[in-house]
């Protein structure tokens, strides 16, 4: 049986587990005032029902077919020891010099999610920001304005360096998109090689 909190509790003590302030709607569901939820830092599945609400308004499966759970409100097991912030461990990769940076290809930039928040800015920071080419658009080769980091606190799974382009430079992006889809990995030598193209 999954275990359901309250909004309040959840809100003063966080996960059930670790106390995590940060937890995700689970499978993209909710409704009725119950919310499965999924804990950011140890993956703890748990269900949050709206203040006054005593049993989930979403049944859940069982290992009996056609039988479902409807989960009841709870103590949380935390009680009374404070929630902590979430911090998106800064995992770098063994044995490299460069980042883990894996891209979802080029539109109107070339985005990248990253492992971190501290990650993402060292990518950043890889980037030559001397101008080199007279060039009114951002742009990674020319120098002007060539990456930032796009950190959301309310999305700390979700964080991407947009590394920017100018028409003149679709081939280099596309030469730095393909050399780090090959291992999600982001050097400086691997900026050089596309600047070269």
């Amino acid at each position: 049986m999954r275990t359901a909190v309250s909004w309040k509790s959840y809100e003063q003590f966080g996960c059930i587990n670790c106390g995590c302030d940060f937890c995700y709607t689970d499978g993209g569901i909710s409704g009725g005032g119950t919310s499965p939820v999924k804990c950011g830092e140890c993956d703890t599945r748990f269900i949050v029902l709206a203040d006054g609400l005593t049993t989930s308004n979403i049944g859940f499966g069982t290992d009996k077919k056609g039988v479902f759970e409807y989960p009841v409100l709870q103590n949380h097991p935390r009680k009374g020891i404070p929630k902590h912030n979430f911090v998106r461990p800064d995992i770098r990769p063994e044995n490299s010099e460069g980042e883990f940076c894996s891209p979802r290809g080029v539109g109107y930039d070339l985005a990248c999610f990253v492992k971190s928040k501290e990650a993402g800015q060292r990518i950043v920071d890889m980037f030559d920001k001397r101008k080199r080419k007279p060039s009114k658009s951002p742009c990674f080769v020319c120098g002007n304005n060539p990456a930032w980091l796009d950190y959301r606190p309310n999305e700390p799974l979700w964080i991407q360096v947009k590394i920017q382009y100018c028409p003149s430079h679709k081939k280099n992006i596309n030469a730095l998109c393909e050399m780090m889809s090959e291992d999600n990995i982001i050097t400086k030598d691997k900026i050089k090689m596309a600047i070269d193209v």
